[in-house]
């Protein structure tokens, strides 16, 4: 897992990028706080980060396209410094700025957020060796799940020091941060496409992912997971173990130490059939679902949600390092693009669906229900060619923008 960190460009960038995650977790916690001065503060945190979801979403649409148009470095800085103009806007505005105000400036975010995550992911490979990616990718996912632990903690505790207000300020510290450390980096230009257009250039990213079965089955079972599988756990948890004050704080921690278990366990190994591995791996979700469902002590619940780190970042890893090592790299940023668009398009839906459904059925029938998406989706996947082993088969075809094979 530390061969990555011999190749001086990936150090640079991942660097700078481990302090720009940090950020954001401290921004996940500040914001809330900084908006809860407000008399109508929980309708104002819901709104506002639903804005970021959305300018997440709509960015997603054509980021792939401009990631691979242009050099990825570019479009990651181009990302913070239009989420930096967000933030200083929410900064200077204030806690009691207009609704609207704060919505428009939290979709800027979200817009950059949304640019930035198919052109990091597509950076990625043109920094090391193929024999490093493994690593790459565990290094990736080991100091992301950190990142939250971290930048939770910081923000925790700056909280009880600061007012939210300048707690943020480290947010946007994180983003100069990151700019700095890709100014110059001088990776090549993806391959030039002639005169197509940006709208050319994004129906062609969806072409392509249709004509390989495997990754658009994968992307759809994400798509089920995450609108009636996560969904129903972020509802049903706070239900049953917030009432326990400091077990829901210890189940997130759980979740994101089983995470690192997994990434270290993977790192050092390949799987003759990765993805047989990660598909079976989001089944160890399967015993988190059932102590849901039983009503189990929270100690339990937190235990057994390990296991669902453990397992979601198995997946994560060999997922991503299949995609990275069979995509085109012309073609990178929009697979990315649309991995992103497909585990996130659906969140709202499936968090207001969860609520829904707990409100008419209770907490039992929804969590079996969501047992039974996440065991039918993942078994459903399987026989696609191409999914147990991450690839096409047959690697001289490479699809290029418009469809066409070359």
């Amino acid at each position: 897992m530390l061969t990555p960190l011999h190749y001086p460009r990936f150090r640079r960038v991942w660097s700078g990028q481990l302090v720009n995650i940090l950020g954001d977790a401290v921004y996940s916690v500040a914001i809330p706080l900084f908006l809860l001065p407000r008399a109508d503060a929980a309708a104002t945190i819901g709104t506002v980060m639903a804005a970021a979801a959305l300018g997440g979403v709509v960015a997603l649409l054509v980021s792939g396209a401009l990631a691979d148009r242009h050099r990825r470095s570019r479009i990651i800085v181009a990302a913070d410094l239009i989420r930096a103009i967000g933030l200083i806007a929410i900064i200077a505005l204030g806690v009691h700025a207009p609704v609207y105000a704060l919505i428009a400036c939290s979709a800027v975010m979200g817009v950059g957020s949304g640019l930035y995550r198919p052109a990091y992911m597509a950076l990625l490979p043109t920094l090391v060796a193929d024999e490093a990616m493994p690593g790459v990718n565990a290094v990736r996912t080991l100091t992301g799940r950190l990142s939250i632990i971290i930048g939770s903690l910081i923000a925790g505790a700056l909280t009880t020091w600061l007012a939210p207000r300048s707690v943020l300020l480290v947010d946007l510290a994180s983003f100069a941060v990151s700019v700095v450390t890709l100014l110059g980096l001088g990776e090549q230009r993806p391959q030039a496409r002639g005169r197509r257009t940006l709208l050319t250039d994004v129906a062609g990213g969806f072409r392509y992912i249709g004509r390989h079965r495997w990754m658009l089955a994968i992307m759809l079972q994400g798509t089920a997971q995450i609108a009636f599988v996560a969904g129903a756990v972020a509802v049903c948890l706070p239900l049953l173990v917030g009432r326990h004050g400091i077990w829901y704080g210890l189940t997130v921690v759980a979740e994101a130490l089983g995470a690192i278990v997994g990434t270290t366990i993977l790192a050092p190994r390949k799987p003759a059939l990765p993805g047989v591995v990660a598909m079976l791996a989001l089944l160890c979700q399967v015993p988190q679902l059932i102590a849901i469902a039983l009503h189990a002590p929270a100690s339990v619940i937190a235990i057994l949600s390990a296991g669902a780190g453990f397992g979601l970042s198995v997946f994560a890893v060999l997922w991503i390092g299949g995609l990275q090592s069979q995509v085109a790299p012309n073609q990178l940023g929009r697979v990315f693009a649309m991995d992103q668009l497909t585990a996130t398009g659906l969140s709202p839906v499936g968090l207001a669906v969860a609520g829904w459904a707990i409100a008419a059925m209770g907490i039992e029938p929804t969590a079996w229900t969501a047992l039974g998406v996440l065991v039918v989706s993942v078994l459903a996947v399987l026989p696609v060619r191409g999914v147990a082993t991450l690839s096409s088969g047959d690697t001289n075809v490479i699809m290029d923008a418009s469809g066409l094979t070359r």
